[in-house]
């Protein structure tokens, strides 16, 4: 094996108070999915997952060692890995900082991964350094100024299970469960509910999803990512008749407001779809004077329900306690 040190992204799962509260020097014990490579003296930039940063970097402290991490259910193999942090990063290197710059936006992991390593070409490495000193940071020692381009693929990051699926139907995924990382992001939520603007369209549509299931739906199907016909979420309570909900989510910064017209697109939905009911939920909020247009405010409450951000904290606080 080359002596040459290797660059890696190790995603992990602390939390905020974690982050800023453990000083630098400090060596820390990740068990994380096995992955050949890693070895003493590599660097590690910490990306905390899933908040959507870098919030420092470090270096391997000795080889990594294979052990296998047994519960109740499973049984599976995990790699060890001992960090040394060497730097924090105030403030922290955010998702929509990095979308601003070229040399790092294809860098961004997207999903919640299992803790796991992920292995980073020496370009892009210095790419990130780079960023780091331009902002008043410390970058690891011997990192160079370059050019970087990025043509080619960057590492995929597998995306990390908030829901098992049992069947797939015509119209899209039947959840079986909720996992436990949908349990941890609505702790994130609750420390911080800003955190709730880093989350990808996809990510909150399985959360809403799991929402539904945890709620008591019968069947909840999570619908295709595209053509899906306006319909994200489709939720079916069985029993003396069947109750069918369709929800559409939309993931949308705090100054972007759902308009008018994007709940009438859903009355449209609702109304070809036959669903006894439609849910329009969004990480903000709606536009002024939107309950009171004539064409929307009569399908309130009993055909049309609007959940802004605030109601959709609320609710999922409430489904965490179940």
């Amino acid at each position: 094996m080359s002596n040459r040190t290797a660059y890696w992204i190790l995603l992990t799962s602390e939390h905020i108070t974690d982050t800023y509260i453990l000083p630098e020097g400090d060596v820390r014990s990740y068990a994380i999915a096995p992955i050949d490579g890693l070895k003493k003296d590599d660097t590690v930039y910490l990306w905390w997952n899933p908040g959507n940063c870098f919030y420092g970097w470090g270096t391997i402290t000795g080889t990594p060692i294979d052990f296998h991490e047994e519960s109740q259910e499973t049984k599976r193999k995990r790699k060890s890995v001992s960090v040394k942090r060497e730097k924090e990063f105030h403030p922290r290197i955010t998702t929509q900082m990095m979308l601003k710059d070229s040399r790092l936006k294809n860098m961004i992991p997207t999903g919640f991964n299992d803790l796991c390593a992920i292995s980073i070409r020496p370009g892009l490495a210095h790419g990130l350094n780079d960023y780091i000193r331009e902002h008043g940071l410390e970058s690891p020692a011997g990192s160079t100024s370059v050019k970087v381009t990025f043509e080619d693929v960057e590492p995929k990051v597998i995306i990390k299970a908030l829901l098992t699926f049992k069947d797939t139907t015509t119209e899209g995924k039947l959840i079986e469960a909720v996992t436990v990382p949908w349990f941890d992001i609505i702790e994130i939520l609750i420390k911080d509910p800003k955190a709730a603007f880093g989350f990808s369209d996809r990510q909150w549509e399985e959360i809403v999803a799991g929402a539904y299931k945890q709620s008591g739906f019968d069947d909840v199907i999570l619908t295709r990512r595209s053509g899906d016909y306006g319909r994200d979420v489709i939720a079916i309570k069985k029993g003396l008749g069947t109750v069918r909900i369709i929800d559409q989510v939309k993931a949308f910064k705090p100054d972007h407001l759902v308009t008018a017209n994007d709940v009438r697109a859903l009355a449209g939905v609702l109304q070809t779809d036959g669903a006894s009911k439609g849910f329009l939920t969004t990480t903000s909020d709606f536009a002024p004077r939107l309950r009171t247009d004539p064409l929307i405010m009569p399908l309130i409450p009993q055909r049309l329900e609007l959940i802004d951000g605030q109601m959709l904290l609320k609710r999922l606080i409430e489904l965490r306690r179940k």
